[in-house]
């Protein structure tokens, strides 16, 4: 894969990561509630900055590849998120994780925007996908499902590993998302930032 491409869904433009993009997204991350299932606090500009600095500049592991997509609504639309993608040491191995503001949530736009990535990855010949999902996380174990991934028996750092076996470079069919009926929507956050040792 090595180059992070510009991909598009229905309605979202999924941007390749620019240490820019910071002064934007410091606003659709900064709801705490984003951060109950995976950790962590909402960052300020700076350390958004310095991260994306990292995330942009790669793993520094000729094995593993990390691409990084900001989610932005249409082409000229605001960012309402991310999706990243970490491929390697296997090259026929990602691991996928997703993001959507407080604010555009309830849309589908993080199963649009990771459906994206997810189509991408396999026509580049990842055949395995894996997201670690917390459990207690029925929105993104709803995104993880209509993907197509199912839940295993193995749990990291307190998630669930959730993976996908394609073959041929295709996904297989998985239902449409439903929405859940809990009032509610919890906050979208797929998995702990998946470029290992960046957050």
């Amino acid at each position: 894969m090595t180059s992070t491409a510009v991909l598009r869904g229905e309605r979202v433009v999924l941007e390749p990561l620019r240490v820019e993009h910071a002064a934007e997204l410091v606003d659709v991350l900064s709801d705490a509630a984003l951060y109950r299932y995976t950790g962590g606090s909402p960052p300020g500009r700076a350390e958004l900055e310095a991260r994306y600095e990292r995330q942009v500049a790669g793993s520094g592991d000729p094995t593993e590849e990390w691409h990084n997509w900001v989610v932005r609504l249409g082409d000229d639309g605001p960012a309402t998120g991310y999706v990243q993608a970490t491929v390697g040491p296997d090259p026929a191995t990602a691991e996928l994780a997703w993001v959507v503001g407080t604010r555009w949530q309830g849309r589908g736009l993080a199963r649009e925007a990771a459906a994206a990535v997810l189509d991408h990855l396999l026509a580049s010949g990842v055949g395995r996908v894996v997201a670690h999902v917390h459990p207690d996380h029925v929105a993104s174990q709803g995104v993880a499902a209509a993907l197509g991934l199912a839940p295993t028996e193995v749990v990291v750092d307190g998630e669930v590993e959730w993976v996908l076996e394609a073959h041929r470079g295709a996904r297989p069919s998985a239902p449409a998302c439903q929405p859940v009926a809990t009032g509610r929507v919890a906050p979208l956050t797929g998995v702990h930032p998946v470029n290992r040792g960046e957050q």
